[in-house]
């Protein structure tokens, strides 16, 4: 009995020492390789009802747009408005869009962001910076702001012609 415990307690620390000098050790290999796939802890996809968790968690001041499912917020030195679809009963955001009150020099910016949602950017004439990050989702920055995009729900929506 002893010895079980023993052994019990040695395979404890050896795992603590792993997961201390190897932090990725205990995370699944899908996520091994993806950092971060949200702006300020809003993502395509999420509902409506997990989005109002975010917002009471973080404590953000955010407010409805008259007769849309457009939320303003005011996060952190940043206005982000996040877009949901209308017509879907879970009102799934489609788009965030954070405007930075100092991004500072892009640069620096578009390595941070890089680096944060582990992905290497392309430039595009139109809409600066844009990685891909998560599952399908488009991340672009043109020095002033942020937008992360569901791409089905931004294409489907360009064929459409309209915002549902």
């Amino acid at each position: 009995m002893k010895i079980a415990i023993v052994v019990a307690g040695l395979i404890v620390v050896a795992i603590a020492a792993l997961v201390a000098i190897q932090p990725d050790f205990l995370k699944p290999a899908s996520l091994a390789n993806v950092k971060k796939s949200d702006i300020l802890g809003f993502s395509p996809g999420m509902t409506s009802e997990e989005t109002s968790k975010v917002i009471t968690q973080r404590r953000y001041r955010c407010r409805q747009l008259r007769d849309t499912y457009t939320l303003e917020c005011a996060v952190d030195g940043a206005k982000v408005t996040i877009d949901s679809d209308a017509v879907d009963a879970r009102h799934p955001i489609w788009r965030v869009h954070a405007e930075l009150t100092n991004p500072g020099p892009q640069d620096a910016a578009v390595k941070s962001i890089s680096d944060q949602f582990n992905a290497q950017p392309t430039k595009d004439a139109r809409e600066g910076w844009i990685w891909i990050v998560g599952r399908g989702l488009r991340l672009s920055y043109d020095g002033a702001a942020l937008t992360l995009v569901d791409e089905a729900e931004e294409a489907r929506r360009g064929k459409d012609g309209s915002r549902r």
